[in-house]
């Protein structure tokens, strides 16, 4: 008997995959939270244990950016690895009547993994275009046409009214077109479904890890919350020391906590990279708001930037800076802090050469493969210098660059209508140290006059860069 179990034992090891074959990826991006709404960024009333144990077991960048500060230019930038400039959209955020939606010719994580095997799964939020009269209802506005095997989710943000709706994959379905079928229209007015939405999307992740749990897959998880409006399931509601909007970050904290579990389980966690950010900052804007004509209550109900200046929309760091955190065990050394600074451009080049993937041709990428900061024993070429280029507000226009630990201004924008007594231009630039500065209080620009010329070479690299690409819908 003791024979027959050492050979059993010995056979499951054998087919078991190695850690660095292929490794499972699981990327939950949520939607306007903000830097300090977690208890490893400081929260007081917030209680985010399963986040913290990721930091605990993982890698932390205390410095990680998002590449826009709205809805569907970050969404594109993440699956992308481009700025949302060569989207081609013409805005950061489509409409659920949008005619333009993610291009053909752009190549996602999605399709790059599905290349090499993967199984590939999406529970949460598109907002990358919409099939609707003014595209002819196309299928390539949405997911199954670049690179998701399944989807169950909103087309675009849940504060439509008209026009957000919840949405599956389904091979014999018609509506809105063929292989989807509408769960739910307009889904604002319908509280018990916003109450269940952050639990539904975990508990198809869940599934999807168990039915996959033997080759390699990919889950995109994208939470509609805390954009607003933010709702909580009966378990938590009432449960959080702050407010309604803490009961959500709660329950998408024990969400994390139940994918962990999973893998656990499954035994399948030393081969899954899993990330955890947030597509910007919080909507600053209602912070301060009694009501609002979408919104009952909504004061309270946005979460914080802190330390960070401004929130959603802009492009100081409480705009664009997020949680970025990175868990892997046996791969990432545990309680590891990278403070160099990274984006969620660099996604796509990682998780590609991580899977054995070539990177996409025929377009520019602006992310860099950023596998030394999870392993550099494993990994040992350097990412280099950080280089950024900020875009955003309406057209995805260029708003500034960082390189090193210098950030440059020279357009600003704030929903709040406050730029805190400051203006910028390209003759007339702001320039801070975000390490030593990270509040963006003291300008110095005046006396730093060859680290402004270097972050505007910079800018004026990208500018070039986009005259000669264009983009795959023609003129950004």
């Amino acid at each position: 008997m003791k024979t027959l179990l050492f050979l059993l034992c010995s056979t499951v090891m054998v087919l078991a995959r190695p850690a660095l074959d292929k490794p499972n990826v699981i990327i939950i991006f949520l939607d306007d939270c903000g830097y300090g709404d977690f208890s490893h960024t400081g929260n007081p009333s917030i209680r985010t244990p399963n986040v913290s144990k990721l930091v605990r077991e993982g890698l932390n960048f205390p410095q990680f950016y998002t590449a826009s500060g709205a809805c569907s230019a970050s969404r594109y930038a993440l699956l992308t690895g481009r700025n949302p400039r060569r989207s081609g959209f013409g805005t950061w955020v489509l409409s659920p009547t949008a005619s333009k939606y993610i291009h053909p010719n752009e190549i996602t994580i999605a399709e790059g993994l599905k290349n090499r095997g993967y199984s590939t799964g999406f529970f949460g939020k598109w907002h990358l275009g919409n099939p609707n009269s003014s595209n002819g209802f196309t299928t390539n506005a949405f997911p199954l046409a670049h690179g998701f095997d399944t989807w169950e989710g909103t087309n675009v943000s849940n504060d439509y009214d008209p026009g957000a709706d919840l949405v599956k994959s389904n091979p014999s379905g018609t509506t809105p077109v063929a292989g989807y079928e509408i769960i739910a229209e307009d889904i604002l007015n319908k509280q018990p479904l916003h109450e269940e939405l952050t639990k539904r999307y975990g508990e198809r992740a869940v599934q999807y890890i168990k039915d996959n749990k033997d080759n390699p897959f990919f889950i995109y998880l994208a939470p509609n919350m805390p954009h607003l409006p933010v709702h909580a399931s009966s378990e938590f509601k009432g449960k959080s020391l702050r407010g309604l909007y803490g009961d959500c970050i709660e329950e998408i904290d024990a969400m994390v906590g139940s994918i962990v579990q999973t893998l656990g389980e499954e035994g399948i966690q030393e081969n899954t990279l899993l990330i955890f950010t947030s597509d910007n900052g919080p909507w600053i804007r209602f912070e301060n708001t009694a009501s609002h004509a979408k919104y009952d209550e909504a004061r309270l109900l946005v979460g914080s930037a802190l330390p960070f200046r401004d929130g959603k929309g802009s492009t100081w760091e409480g705009g664009v800076r997020v949680p970025g955190v990175f868990w892997w065990p046996g791969t990432i050394d545990p309680a590891k802090v990278q403070h160099q600074p990274a984006s969620t451009m660099d996604i796509l080049p990682t998780v590609f050469a991580l899977a054995g993937e070539p990177l996409p041709t025929g377009r520019t990428l602006d992310g860099r493969d950023i596998r030394n900061y999870l392993n550099s024993t494993e990994f040992p070429t350097s990412p280099g210098t950080f280089k950024f280029v900020y875009t955003g507000a309406g057209s995805n226009v260029i708003y500034g660059a960082r390189a090193g630990a210098h950030k440059l201004h020279i357009r600003l924008y704030s929903q709040t209508g406050n730029n805190y007594g400051f203006s910028a231009s390209r003759s007339n630039p702001l320039l801070f140290d975000v390490e030593k500065d990270p509040h963006e209080r003291f300008d110095i620009s005046g006396s730093n006059a060859s680290i402004v010329n270097q972050l505007d070479t910079i800018i004026s690299d990208f500018e070039t860069s986009l005259a000669t690409e264009q983009t795959f819908w023609g003129a950004p």
